[in-house]
């Protein structure tokens, strides 16, 4: 009866791991051409007015995930997905700035790491410039990286005695925009 239960076992976990094809992250230098023309295009800018964020991307199969600065007199700052050549726009904040690359994190246990980016935003009520984290991770039914802001506050808590609730996660793949294939 152990041998059953056992191997019944072995055979269920084999399968659901093989079910569970795991993606991985690049760093990359810059997002993709096509994806910064995108943004250029949806923010009324030139291609060569957008920076991006040195080691500020990552890509995995098919998808890219880009921070990149605006140039203006005022820094500005945004984080983009590009997922099934789709640009779904993340976060846009000014004045902003970053604080270094994402941080790829593991502290919930995942398969896929969690994707962090530390900034500093300017808050008018406060009058100053204060810390703020995007995060984002990865959602295997919807094939795509959601950002959640409660998973950013867990973060920022350092509190992992409770769970984040993912429930808050925007998960829009893709917007209106035309990409040429």
């Amino acid at each position: 009866m152990k041998v059953i239960f056992f191997a019944l076992w072995f055979f269920a976990l084999n399968i659901g791991t093989a079910c569970a094809e795991p993606i991985s992250l690049h760093v990359e230098e810059s997002p993709p051409t096509n994806m910064v023309a995108l943004i250029a295009s949806e923010n009324q800018m030139l291609p060569v007015d957008i920076h991006a964020l040195p080691d500020g991307s990552l890509s995995w199969k098919g998808g890219f995930i880009g921070a990149v600065v605006f140039e203006d007199t005022i820094k500005n700052c945004a984080i983009y997905t590009f997922e099934r050549g789709l640009l779904n726009p993340v976060f846009a904040d000014a004045p902003c700035e970053f604080k270094g690359p994402p941080k790829l994190m593991r502290d919930r246990g995942v398969l896929v790491p969690d994707v962090v980016y530390e900034l500093s935003v300017f808050w008018p009520n406060r009058d100053a410039m204060v810390d703020h984290l995007v995060a984002l991770y990865y959602d295997a039914e919807k094939d795509g990286f959601c950002e959640s802001r409660s998973l950013a506050d867990w973060y920022q808590s350092g509190n992992r005695n409770l769970s984040p609730n993912l429930q808050d996660g925007q998960c829009t793949v893709g917007s209106d925009l035309a990409v040429d294939k």
